[in-house]
């Protein structure tokens, strides 16, 4: 009688309960394995917007930085109560502008401080500057090429990689508000630039990001 308890407490798992472990077990395993797919295409995402997001916004900074100087005059101190306004930098054709569809902006500032406007020359700054979007790409005008918004594509410098992100929205929108400060029409403009852009990840185009910022020119316009 010892011997065949003995017999009967050593037996194994019978034939179903082995499958029926086997099955839980599968379905925890696709459980745990469905959880880890998932978190991992969540952290894939997370990186690609953060990527993304890192990639727009320098070159936000970059347009925003650039933006804000135009019109600055070196000699500007020599218009002081000349009721007159001859900086050579909110010239008519040099003035900050934007294209027809906003989304091109073209300015210039007197980058050396000297006073005048340099000649067109690709071999130094001509202090003519430019962004647009060309295609899926923005793109920065270099010296020397066409101060136009419509100049070739292959004329101005691509700012950000069209293999690695699609910018698929580009705008520039010049704010204009007026203080008379003086008699008759005589005052100031003020002026303000939003900048939007949106782009996505060429690698994941459902990754995309959008930034807007409104920035002040800071050298006022006087208009006599």
């Amino acid at each position: 009688m010892l011997k065949m308890t003995l017999i009967k407490k050593m037996r194994g798992f019978t034939f179903t309960e082995l499958m029926v472990a086997l099955a839980i077990n599968a379905i925890l395993f696709a459980a745990i394995t469905t959880i880890f797919v998932s978190n991992l295409d969540q952290y894939h995402r997370l990186l690609n917007r953060y990527r993304l997001d890192q990639d727009l916004q320098v070159a936000m900074n970059l347009m925003s930085t650039d933006i804000r100087r135009a019109g600055y005059w070196g000699n500007a101190d020599s218009d002081i109560n000349s009721a007159t306004n001859d900086n050579p930098f909110q010239a008519s054709g040099t003035d900050i502008t934007t294209n027809a569809s906003n989304t091109c902006i073209l300015f210039t500032y007197d980058h050396d401080a000297n006073g005048s406007l340099a000649a067109i020359s690709s071999t130094t700054d001509d202090e003519r500057y430019g962004y647009r979007l060309s295609g899926t790409t923005l793109q920065a005008r270099p010296p020397g090429a066409a101060y136009d918004c419509s100049a070739a594509a292959s004329a101005w410098e691509n700012v950000t990689d069209p293999n690695v992100m699609t910018i698929s929205a580009l705008t520039f929108t010049i704010n204009t508000s007026n203080v008379t400060v003086g008699p008759g029409t005589k005052g100031i403009n003020i002026r303000t630039v939003t900048i939007s852009i949106t782009g996505n990840l060429v690698s994941d185009p459902t990754v995309t990001e959008t930034l807007t910022n409104t920035i002040k020119v800071r050298n006022d316009e006087f208009v006599a």
